[in-house]
């Protein structure tokens, strides 16, 4: 579950919450008490779909649909590739033969921390959460989980256990989930997001097309014992691909760290920092007692992980810094530079960083001195690629306001030059009218 911006909170939307959450307890047909004891996927020879469980399948397909045509998938075919090739590592081979079940990883672009998966194996997993993983391991563990959620058929575990249990459910407890929603709506428009739990973009718009089953694997998640177990299987996995159990209880580390950020609270697909904690205790305890005599070698990383993710955690740090967590973008960037420091792009979204803390900073030094390390960062960038035009416009900007003419005059001009069509030309030219004015 991660956190809704707070001007998206609210009655309506937590009504259409509580009603997708109701009709995710019924989708799978009439009422009647079934086993939500099923074996994984391939555990017992050939797998079949339960009639409940094709029924999932085609809901999750036309669920599938409607979100790919909604939502903004981060397009990089070859992140892709990458992505589902470690996911057919992890995948175990009883289930991988079966060939039924299909694990496939796409990337939406979103700069909080989350992953879901469907029923049939179809994996969408955050830029946020991506960008926050630092090695192929612990990407490794981040999709084993999400891939067990699959092979353990843990959608339609959980669907049966809500269906089974929906004799006691009654109309009031639904009215006071309406009511608890409607109170954290409130708070959040307030700005108290300490005491508010309300879901971020991607959840909304799962609530918005009505995608029960998205909503259920991207928001409300499948309770403590089979997200555990979701744990349990991840760590399983990597292991028996190569990978470092030692990084698995990293990943719940890193996802703690707000970089400053601590008033954009962010509520984890993996749980609260309560819940984080109580994962890297387990999960710890699990490497130390069944994985501490794990044949080497190992893999922990490799330059392709590196490489593959470097473009997104980039374009990751451009969102975080849209929506004003500075800590988290600055964590992005220098990660990028340590990696590739004659990225101009990094460099350029940099100044960006810079410029932005320069207009929020009360103190007229503090905000002198961004605005000088934003300018550095632009010029850095521009030379390091002279056909990049982007730097060369800030510079302008910089220049024109500190009253640089010849440099802003200059700086203007190159930018026309590389960008004749830019949506901003005639804005330019104007500016140029005016330094060239008498």
């Amino acid at each position: 579950m991660t956190p809704l911006r707070a001007s998206h909170a609210g009655g309506s939307t937590a009504r259409a919450v509580a009603v997708v959450v109701l009709a995710t307890f019924l989708l799978a047909g009439p009422l009647g008490c079934l086993t939500t004891q099923v074996p994984p996927v391939g555990a017992q020879g050939p797998f079949h779909l339960e009639r409940d469980e094709a029924r999932l399948w085609e809901q999750a397909k036309e669920e599938e649909r409607q979100l790919r045509e909604k939502a903004p998938l981060y397009n990089d075919p070859i992140l892709e590739d990458y992505l589902n090739d470690v996911a057919r590592r992890l995948v175990p081979p009883e289930a991988r033969d079966q060939g039924l079940l299909k694990i496939h990883v796409t990337a939406i672009k979103d700069p909080t921390l989350n992953a879901f998966t469907y029923p049939n194996g179809a994996v969408y997993i955050h830029t946020g959460l991506l960008a926050r993983v630092e090695n192929e391991s612990e990407l490794a563990m981040v999709l084993g989980h999400e891939i067990t959620h699959a092979t353990e058929r843990h959608a339609l575990r959980f669907t049966r256990s809500a269906r089974n249990k929906m004799i006691g459910f009654s109309i009031a407890s639904i009215i006071a989930s309406i009511a608890v929603a409607n109170a954290a709506g409130k708070k959040a428009e307030q700005g108290d997001w300490s005491s508010a739990y309300v879901i971020n973009q991607i959840g909304n718009l799962l609530v918005n097309l009505g995608l029960q089953l998205g909503f259920l694997a991207a928001v409300n998640g499948y309770g403590r014992e089979l997200e555990r177990e979701a744990d349990v299987g991840g760590l399983r996995d990597m292991v028996a691909a190569g990978y470092d159990p030692e990084q698995a209880p990293r990943v719940f580390e890193l996802l703690k760290d707000d970089h400053g950020d601590s008033s954009k609270l962010e509520v984890f697909f993996f749980g609260s920092h309560p819940r984080l904690d109580e994962r890297i205790a387990s999960t710890r305890e699990l490497v130390q007692t069944e994985y501490e005599k794990t044949p080497a070698p190992r893999v922990t990383d490799t330059r392709e992980f590196q490489m593959r993710t470097r473009v997104l955690v980039r374009d990751d740090a451009v969102l975080n810094l849209n929506d004003g967590r500075y800590g988290h973008a600055e964590f992005e960037l220098k990660r990028v530079l340590d990696l590739t420091p004659n990225d101009p792009v990094a460099h350029d979204v940099y100044g960006q960083l810079y410029e932005k803390q320069a207009a929020e900073a009360k103190d007229p030094d503090e905000a002198a001195r961004l605005t000088k390390q934003a300018l550095d960062k632009y010029e850095e960038a521009s030379r390091l690629d002279s056909t990049y035009a982007d730097p060369y416009r800030a510079i302008g900007i910089l220049r024109y306001k500190a009253g640089d003419r010849p440099e802003a005059l200059a700086a203007f001009k190159r930018y026309l030059e590389l960008k004749p069509a830019a949506a901003d030309a005639q804005q330019v030219k104007d500016y140029i009218l005016e330094l060239e004015a008498p």
